[in-house]
């Protein structure tokens, strides 16, 4: 399931809640537009894939997050 998308320079970041050998995961991917079919489709790991955080981290990494706003108060 995707949670979030943003664009950036050629790519789009997508955010996925998604299952790894039966353990829940959060991954974040860049996708590439084909240019022939404008079709999206994820990076191969060897061209810049991304990476994913197990759902238990997810407390912590909302944490960081909320700190940076807070800092920016």
């Amino acid at each position: 399931m995707i949670v979030f998308e943003q664009e950036h320079g050629r790519h789009v970041w997508k955010i996925e809640a998604t299952e790894w050998n039966g353990q829940p995961r959060l991954q974040f991917w860049p996708w590439y537009r084909n240019k022939e079919t404008g079709e999206l489709h994820p990076n191969a790991q060897r061209f810049g894939g991304g990476f994913a955080v197990p759902l238990a981290r997810l407390p912590e990494l909302i944490a960081s997050l909320q700190s940076i706003e807070s800092d920016q108060a």
